[in-house]
């Protein structure tokens, strides 16, 4: 039923409207409760006449609230609605379709579509239809599109999310097809809430498969609204060395924008503001950065554009290197198109910072490209190198430099040990001793060779080069390229943290034409990505005094494996985070060419030095606009008012005549007289409270303990026991009952006093929230040496892991080892996932990561990413992340199943703890989101979820804290039925 803009959901309840004469004779019937007098004695009142007379009926102005408040009531329940779009009523009788493109445009706005979506499924409530929810970019590999009720719509459509790739309308619609078959006699409406960018060719196919579905019903698409049109990134190196950023859309009116150069860290260090043009597609950016800041870009991002699209990520790939040039040449060969150094310098100027020595002297040209930071180093015929020159560069290798090496008459005579395999006396030439009948082709690149991927001209052949000895060919040389016959062309091998490589050939066109080939560029350019300018030996204090400035990335290493495991990727969001389990490993030799997609979403692959970034748009991308729609479709936008029910305004508004009715009735029988004296006391007490010094002083500046930000009402923090300490007791003794007075959290020192000051204030937040939220009342935590104090008095140890920490003695391991087998918990936090990546993945130093390093020789159990069931999870609050000041680091614990080394099955250590994890592991830096100062404000910012992420990293802390202290007591089937409720199953 619709009265213009006004509708009924539920008309036939208007019929109660009848009964109002039948409420209006009650109530006039029935007078109200007579007025009460209190009587004096009997003889005062003898000659007063009373004038007060008590009505014989209910004043008809009450009468009249009371009628409208039984009316709003009968309104209310007939549930009417306000803009019930009578214009755009979905029309049909079949099932109400919900086309939603989610795909990396949808982040920034997933707000207003799932709004939008909310008003459609209460538009086919009202008319009772079935409702289908069809994304075109599924989450999962085996999706399933149904027709469902309303109310199972809405949880269908809540649990759909935007998805960090392009959409597939092609695979959509032959989903819906199949979702609708047996819907022949049915009119279909189908609501398509679009992006308004063309994604593939099949979009023009889509539409026609949603225009024929909705023949005789409504076909709408819903438009972004203009200015808000979805707008994507790709970052590249502009020819200059300078960070360039393409920023794309469909189409759309004029638009400004800020785009943020961005380091591992999140730390800015630059922006760039583009304009978009009325209609203008595309637009480009340029970052002027000095090349230490340029190196340390890890991404480029679209200010306020939460989307996979709006952010780029760079890898070492994308890196702009310095590199040194050094020749053997003789004078007739420096000349263009003889000089070695010549091709070099037209295959590498594109992506490189060029250092060439003026001087010819070779000791002063190494030192000036080694003082210059130079990453990668290039010698051309170089033949031997020795004394002092031989020394500065096996240095300079081994602290992370690329040296590259071309043969040449002079290494034909031999070489140095600064090759990656010995050579032999004398060169393979065409038509000598050791030579081809034909020129030899190169051989295709294996899939565990850096070049893996590149395609090998046919035309490129090679007429001399030098000769490895094959007898000492070692497993650890890597042979990069080979001839079709199998002799090594391109070996290298690790040496320190750096890389040698040598080209079995000249470095121009005297023995092959490989160097006038643009497959010599490409070599050089996978060469020079190895180079890393912040992992090059630093000559200046600052470089080598600032650990900031120093890029979190492993020392460069030839690759072995033949696939990418995915490491970190991006969600629909934007938001960096642990694989989704679709993710598959990468083929290395397919990484250049890969599309984002629900196998590879887009993110870093490939674990260790060279991780790999794929991104949803690529120098190759253009976003166009959809093509022309049929022309019955029609036009709705995002903005349009939606149905806004009344129901609860004009419940409200009974509920006020109610009250008015109360207060009236209070008025009529004389009851605030009544109400005075009560009015007066609470007037005085207001009064006292006000002027009585410190009786409203809620400061939290004076609160020593706890601020009263976290106080639970009705419950009281008890007040600290203090505890006698005999005097004389020794400082040991003393630590021992301070410890054990209470329950006490240590905290391990490690000498970094800035890292200990956080460790202590951290645990100090976490024991003021455990005060009040549980029935935990810890005491101050203390710090601990795990040298030389004892530990057994703790149940926690937390335990933050510097960068390059020093080994443990003997002793010390030993006494670890009781504790976390004796049911001790220690947490060990390396706080390197804010770092970002690749330093993630980076090996920390020489021997292996930090943690390993620190406690490789300890007797440590397995242990595995934190499982849905573990106890953790629900010991106090139900959770399913662990963010600390970052949000994203796997959480690790003790296995469940861990059987080795114990006698004991179902696990070594777990069992005899009643459950208790002996260990965890984290990169998110807890004690940081913990830290409180006295008010209980927060000291350290969390990143990126802000005061919210704050309170799940607090819960995280408490759900540990009681987890170490009840084991596996939440694990006991008598509290499944309490956590099937909260979880609303």
């Amino acid at each position: 039923m619709t009265l213009g803009a006004l509708a009924f959901l539920s008309p036939w309840l208007l019929t109660a409207l009848a009964t109002l004469p039948l409420i209006y004779w009650l109530l006039r019937t029935v007078p109200p409760r007579p007025q009460q007098i209190e009587f004096p004695p009997t003889r005062i009142l003898i000659g007063l006449d009373n004038k007060d007379k008590t009505p014989a009926k209910t004043p008809w102005w009450l009468l009249l609230i009371r009628l409208l408040a039984a009316a709003l009531v009968i309104f209310a329940l007939a549930e009417p609605v306000l803009n019930p779009q009578s214009g755009q009523a979905l029309k049909g009788d079949g099932p109400v379709v919900i086309t939603v493109d989610n795909g990396w445009t949808a982040g920034t706005r997933w707000s207003e579509r799932m709004s939008m979506v909310d008003r459609l499924i209460g538009e086919a409530e009202a008319q009772n239809r079935p409702v289908v929810i069809l994304p075109t970019a599924a989450g999962a590999k085996s999706s399933v599109v149904k027709i469902e009720a309303p109310s199972d719509a809405r949880s269908t459509a809540a649990a759909m999310q935007p998805q960090p790739f392009a959409p597939d309308r092609a695979a959509a619609g032959k989903t819906l097809t199949t979702a609708l078959q047996g819907q022949a006699d049915k009119a279909p409406s189908i609501i398509w809430l679009t992006d308004g960018i063309e994604h593939s060719p099949a979009a023009a196919e889509f539409a026609e498969t949603l225009a024929t579905a909705a023949s005789s019903g409504t076909f709408a698409v819903v438009d972004m609204a203009a200015g808000t049109e979805p707008v994507g990134l790709f970052a590249s190196m502009a020819a200059d060395g300078k960070l360039q950023a393409k920023v794309m859309r469909g189409s759309g009116s004029a638009r400004d924008g800020t785009v943020y150069a961005l380091s591992a860290r999140s730390q800015r260090l630059g922006e760039a503001t583009f304009n978009l043009g009325v209609g203008d597609a595309a637009t480009s950016v340029m970052f002027d950065l000095p090349l230490e800041l340029r190196n340390q870009v890890t991404r480029l991002e679209i200010a306020n554009e939460r989307s996979a699209g709006a952010i780029s990520l760079l890898d070492q790939r994308s890196q702009w290197q310095r590199v040194g040039l050094i020749s053997g040449e003789s004078q007739e060969q420096s000349q263009p198109l003889l000089a070695p150094l010549y091709y070099i310098e037209k295959a590498v100027q594109p992506f490189a910072e060029l250092i060439r020595p003026k001087d010819q002297n070779l000791a002063s040209g190494i030192d000036t490209i080694i003082s210059q930071n130079a990453s990668v180093m290039m010698l051309a015929d170089i033949g031997t190198l020795s004394g002092e020159i031989k020394d500065k560069v096996t240095e300079w290798v081994d602290r992370g430099g690329v040296l590259v090496r071309f043969a040449g008459p002079r290494l034909e005579k031999g070489g140095d040990d600064l090759l990656p395999v010995a050579l032999r006396i004398g060169g393979r030439t065409l038509g000598g001793a050791l030579s081809w009948s034909t020129p030899q082709p190169l051989n295709a690149f294996e899939d565990a060779s850096l070049f893996a991927g590149l395609t090998v001209p046919a035309d490129v052949t090679i007429r001399r080069q030098v000769l490895a000895d094959p007898a000492l060919l070692t497993p650890e040389i890597k042979v990069w390229a080979r001839l079709k016959d199998g002799t090594p062309l391109v070996t290298s091998v690790k040496r320190g943290e750096g890389t040698i490589v040598l080209f079995h050939i000249t470095a121009n066109s005297d023995w092959s034409n490989l160097p006038i080939s643009g497959l010599f560029v490409e070599l050089l350019r996978r060469i020079t990505q190895l180079g890393n300018l912040n992992s090059a030996p630093a000559t200046s204090s600052d470089a080598a005094g600032d650990p900031s400035a120093v890029a979190d990335v492993a020392p460069a290493a030839a690759p072995a494996a033949e696939s990418l495991p995915p490491v970190l990727t991006l969600d629909g969001f934007g938001a960096l985070k642990p694989p989704p389990p679709t993710a598959q490993p990468l083929p290395r030799s397919k990484s250049a060419d890969t599309q984002a997609s629900l196998d590879h979403p887009p993110g870093y692959y490939g674990a260790g030095d060279t991780p790999r970034a794929i991104n949803v748009l690529t120098a190759k991308s253009a976003l166009a606009p959809l093509p022309a729609l049929p022309g019955s479709v029609e036009r709705r936008s995002y903005e349009s008012e939606g149905t806004t029910p009344v129901k609860p305004w004009l419940l409200a508004a009974a509920l006020g005549l109610l009250f008015l009715d109360i207060l009236a009735v209070l008025l009529l029988m004389g009851g605030f007289r009544a109400l005075r004296p009560a009015a007066q006391a609470a007037s005085v007490l207001l009064l006292a409270a006000i002027l009585v010094p410190g009786a409203s002083n809620f400061a939290f500046a004076q609160q020593d303990d706890l601020p009263e930000r976290f106080n639970i009402p009705g419950r009281t923090p008890a007040p600290e026991p203090t505890v006698k300490i005999p005097p004389g007791t020794s400082p040991a003794d003393t630590s021992a009952l301070l410890a054990t007075s209470k329950v006490t959290f240590g905290y391990v020192l490690t000498g970094d006093a800035t890292v200990d000051k956080i460790s202590q204030q951290g645990l100090r937040g976490l024991v003021k929230v455990l005060s009040v939220r549980t029935a935990v009342e810890p005491g101050d935590p203390i710090g601990v040496d795990v040298t030389k104090d004892e530990i057994a008095f703790f149940p926690i140890l937390y335990w933050p892991v510097l960068e390059n920490p020093q080994p443990l003695p003997e002793s010390a391991l030993a006494k670890i080892d009781a504790f976390m087998k004796q049911g001790g918990m220690i947490i060990f936090d390396t706080r390197d996932y804010g770092q970002g990546i690749p330093s993630g993945m980076a090996m920390a130093g020489e021997g292996g990561p930090a943690l390993q390093r620190l406690l490789g020789r300890l007797d440590l159990p397995r242990i595995e990413p934190v499982p849905e069931d573990h106890v953790v999870t629900r010991s106090f609050y139900l959770l399913t992340s662990f963010p600390g000041r970052w949000d994203g680091g796997q959480l690790w614990v003790e296995a469940q199943g861990d059987t080795s080394g114990s006698d004991e099955p179902g696990g070594r250590q777990a069992r005899r703890a009643d459950g208790v994890s002996s260990i965890m592991v984290t990169p998110n830096d807890f004690a940081s989101a913990w830290a409180l100062d006295n008010t209980g404000r927060p000291l350290y910012p969390v990143t990126p979820g802000g005061e919210g992420q704050r309170e799940m990293a607090l819960r995280t802390g408490v759900n540990i804290v009681m987890h170490a202290l009840t084991g596996n007591y939440k694990a006991d089937q008598v509290h499944v039925p309490a956590l099937l409720e909260r979880l609303g199953q």
